[in-house]
């Protein structure tokens, strides 16, 4: 053998030992493979469609499918933007990275766009827009009596080997309006030492859970908005109804509201089937209008009383007379919503699926913007549309 021979076999050695290395720590700290921690750090695939790094449980498409009406028309209407400027439709939904843009009114499709490649039938990431998701699943638990109340304690369906005996006595109600206190840090993007992160790239989300022990404040004390408050929700979920969440919302939600694609929800594992309730659910535009309609419809879909009327009630019941947005029940208020009462599901990097009860509009909008960016401007911009396609100018 060549020295340059030895020396490449001697580099190639090393770097196996390396790779071994690093495949070990991976498993140790239930990290997912190698490739996928590098594309989430570089970015190769757009945060829509990262669902497809993970493993996921199936969400079958309703037996009974029930397409929505469509009647199209131009939104010719000038929406508020920055520093006092507007925005026709067109370029709103180029500054803010859009991918489907979809306008429901009074049931029917009035506006419907999409981009960069994207049809009616591509699934998105929902991200938290998935907590709104399982808090209509808590109020659909509740209406059948498998949760006693929202005061209810959650140590009375989680062991003490499932969470700290410090968070027992957290209530069902405390967890979906984020005060429970847990301490798991909500700082966003790629690095590792993120704890939310860390919880969103987990192998072993029940592991995770088991290991948490601090508490940021007294439970019920203040909100503070924590992704992990939906992950122990969806725990307690899973534990009262004797079902995975995700069989759970299919039979459910999928199902009554005649929803037409099948879904997804991303899991921690193909090991352990541990939904990411924060998170993850993985579905069409369309299909994620259909919740929106449920609130709108006093709670019913498919000749089903899926969730009581009272529930339905519940995101409106806080008048947002602030300049920033106020959270309940897994739904966020805009400012200035005491005629409109409007509601919405907010993800990360700009998914919204957002209701105004006033218009009997439901918008949906999935794009890859920013973290955290735009949020209010963007809920006041839809706002503007569910009046101009109501005739409320």
């Amino acid at each position: 053998m060549t020295r340059k021979s030895r020396l490449l076999a001697g580099a190639a050695v090393a770097l196996l030992l390396l790779l071994g290395g690093a495949e070990i720590a991976r498993r140790a700290a239930d990290l997912p493979s190698l490739p996928v921690l590098a594309d989430l750090q570089l970015d190769l695939t757009p945060r829509s469609q990262t669902y497809k790094l993970y493993d996921a449980n199936p969400i079958r498409r309703s037996r009974h499918p029930a397409p929505l009406p469509t009647a199209l028309r131009p939104l010719d209407v000038e929406l508020p933007w920055k520093e006092g400027g507007t925005l026709d439709v067109a370029a709103f939904l180029k500054a803010t990275h859009t991918h489907a843009f979809l306008v429901v009114q009074d049931g029917t499709v009035v506006f419907e766009d999409y981009s960069g490649g994207y049809d009616a039938a591509s699934r998105f990431a929902s991200f938290s827009v998935a907590k709104s998701f399982v808090a209509t699943l808590t109020g659909a638990v509740l209406a059948e009596g498998k949760l006693a109340s929202r005061q209810e304690p959650i140590g009375n369906y989680l062991s003490g080997e499932e969470i700290a005996p410090a968070y027992g006595n957290i209530t069902v109600g405390q967890l979906l309006d984020m005060r429970s206190g847990i301490d798991v840090d909500e700082r966003y993007g790629g690095s590792l030492t993120s704890p939310v992160v860390r919880m969103y790239v987990s192998t072993d989300l029940g592991k995770f859970l088991a290991g948490l022990n601090g508490l940021r404040f007294a439970p019920g004390s203040r909100f503070e908005y924590r992704s992990v408050d939906t992950l122990v929700l969806s725990r307690v979920l899973a534990r009262a109804t004797g079902q995975s969440l995700s069989s759970y919302a299919q039979q459910t939600l999928w199902e009554p509201l005649g929803m037409e694609q099948d879904a997804s929800w991303s899991t921690d594992s193909q090991a352990h089937g541990v939904e990411k309730a924060f998170c993850c659910i993985n579905t069409t535009a369309r299909d994620f209008a259909k919740l929106g309609l449920l609130y709108l419809n006093a709670g019913r879909a498919g000749g089903k009383q899926v969730v009581s009327a009272a529930w339905i009630e519940e995101p409106r019941q806080i008048v947002n007379r602030g300049h920033a947005l106020d959270y309940r029940d897994g739904w966020w208020i805009p400012p200035g919503n005491e005629a409109d009462r409007d509601f919405s599901a907010i993800g990360v990097f700009g998914q919204y699926l957002y209701v105004n009860p006033a218009t009997r509009t439901v918008i949906v909008k999935l794009s890859d913007h920013g973290v955290e960016q735009d949020e209010v401007l963007t809920l006041l911009a839809m706002r503007r549309i569910a009046h101009f396609v109501a005739g409320k100018n």
